[in-house]
């Protein structure tokens, strides 16, 4: 099962656009890693939407370009938190002024389905249309989800979106568990960066400059707040090993210095010889992530010889794995 990258979008920390990603990866990383801008296009209407959304629909529409949207053509969301701000704003209407007083707005705004509807309203979407959540996992559940409907006949093209945003009240969930990078009570080598963004992959069928040649999900036993062990996560790491072209690039999840070790552990040399992707201290730890590291290796590799590939390795809490691996299409 593979798919051919249509087009390509993000917002990021310090990047708007893909134009701007490859200064923005060339540089330091921006600390905390949150998006300053979000593109509107000018459009009033769009300003008024939830931040959330506003990301989702930028990333969304540098991803369809001048494409045609038709009937056929599928959407699939993914989020791990859906509308934080609006989510935090109805609670705390209901805890501090009763149920009474709980805002019908901020309720609808906080379901994680309700980007998509927006999505569909704002890029005139009629086909299939999906919501998925898998923890910190939920972009490359997205984008498996969407090679499926391909592979299915389901749709002709689809466009995967994934959006996740960090506002206080989770940085203080991340502080309460011991794990908030930078906190005094956080033991370093776990410690966890928040971060926030959106990406957009449209896929399609057929020949094309870049594939996304497989993507592999996979679940350890695992307590909830912690990561597999090493020795779990090797053998779908080692899948990576048997990955071939010229050359191989890998984007590792390394959320922290444990996790990294772990992932150095089991490449070994291969790794050594291979260029590393930076892309997870630009973005920090969310459940869109994944998705942003694709289409930043996709871009690399529009600049690498034909043949060339990007292995992408993704974890989440509570024993989760992912191993993507894009391509660009021989000669």
């Amino acid at each position: 099962m593979s798919a051919t990258v249509l087009g390509l979008g993000i917002v990021a920390p310090g990047a708007p656009d893909c134009a701007s990603l490859p200064a923005a990866l060339s540089a330091s990383p921006v600390r905390p890693p949150r998006v300053g801008v979000v593109p509107d296009g000018g459009d009033a209407k769009v300003r008024r939407l939830p931040r959330l959304e506003r990301m989702a629909l930028a990333a969304a529409r540098q991803a369809l370009g001048a494409e045609t949207v038709t009937e056929s053509m599928a959407l699939v969301f993914g989020t791990g938190y859906g509308g934080l701000t609006a989510t935090v704003d109805f609670l705390e209407g209901l805890a501090s002024r009763g149920p009474e007083f709980g805002s019908p707005t901020a309720f609808h705004q906080s379901v994680h389905h309700s980007p998509a509807g927006q999505l569909s309203i704002s890029l005139g979407l009629r086909g299939p249309s999906f919501t998925v959540t898998a923890r910190e996992l939920s972009g490359e559940t997205a984008l498996q989800l969407g090679m499926e409907l391909l592979a299915s006949g389901r749709a002709e093209k689809v466009l995967v979106v994934a959006a996740d945003e960090c506002v206080p009240a989770l940085e203080a969930g991340y502080r309460a568990f011991g794990v908030l990078a930078g906190a005094e009570e956080a033991d370093p080598h776990r410690s966890l960066e928040p971060g926030e963004g959106a990406a957009a992959v449209l896929l399609g069928t057929g020949p094309g400059p870049l594939r996304v040649e497989s993507c592999a999900l996979t679940a350890h036993p695992c307590a909830v707040l912690r990561f597999a062990r090493a020795e779990q996560l090797a053998p779908l790491l080692r899948q990576a090993l048997e990955v071939q072209g010229a050359p191989v690039s890998f984007s590792l999840a390394a959320p922290n210095a444990e996790l990294h070790e772990a992932e150095v552990a089991v490449l070994g040399e291969r790794l050594a010889g291979q260029a590393k992707e930076a892309g997870a201290q630009h973005f920090g730890f969310h459940p869109s992530a994944g998705l942003m590291r694709l289409v930043a290796g996709a871009l690399r590799l529009g600049e690498q010889p034909p043949g060339a590939a990007c292995v992408l390795h993704g974890l989440a809490l509570g024993g989760g794995q992912a191993l993507t691996v894009v391509r660009r299409a021989a000669a």
